[in-house]
């Protein structure tokens, strides 16, 4: 059972390792994946305690996020090793675990996947990453239409966000990451029976 207490530790934890510019973006997510979670029959503290670590080795620099990563077992590949910040995520969901004592698997899960997407990822995982992208201060192209899937079905939206995510990075030949790549394909295969679409 996560506590107003603990996620008032989280909260502590990310406004200690986080700028002001990224913090208050983790706010901001913190409110949306909150919001979603309520509509979606999450557990709406979990969607919280995922958004505000999400972030909190966003700042941290590549040569320690790399460090960390071997340290931890997390797996680094070729695209990895190019861009470290990949490994946010993952390095994130391993450091909330070890230094502020996360423990809930669902929220650790959506912490580790909320850049990349996996396959396979749950309700929360989805939230998070939904939330990530729809949060009041992004204005990309699209983003009004992904905030009215999210109302309605986390699973479309997700497929929504990796579709414009991935159109966006092959068009101005950026590499694409292989988890986005499977997630969607998962996200597509299993739409029709998604566990996040409201009412199921």
């Amino acid at each position: 059972m996560i506590d107003d207490a603990f996620l008032d530790s989280a909260n502590s934890y990310a406004r200690d390792r986080l700028s002001d510019k990224r913090y208050a973006h983790t706010l901001r997510v913190a409110d949306t994946a909150e919001h979603l979670a309520r509509l979606h029959d999450l557990d709406p503290k979990k969607a919280r305690l995922a958004a505000l670590l999400h972030d909190s080795a966003r700042e941290t620099s590549k040569e320690e996020l790399l460090r960390i990563a071997d340290q931890e077992g997390i797996a680094v590949g070729e695209l990895e090793r190019e861009q470290p910040v990949l490994l946010h995520g993952p390095v994130a969901a391993e450091l909330s675990r070890s230094k502020l004592g996360a423990e809930d698997k669902e929220v650790l899960e959506a912490v580790r996947h909320h850049t990349t997407g996996a396959p396979g990822m749950g309700p929360l995982s989805l939230a998070l990453y939904v939330a990530d992208k729809i949060e009041p201060d992004r204005d990309q192209p699209g983003v009004d239409n992904l905030r009215k899937l999210a109302l309605e079905d986390l699973g479309r939206a997700a497929t929504a966000a990796l579709e414009d995510s991935t159109s966006y990075g092959e068009q101005r030949g950026q590499p694409i990451h292989p988890k986005s790549r499977r997630a969607l394909e998962w996200l597509k295969s299993s739409r029709c029976e998604h566990p996040a679409k409201r009412g199921v």
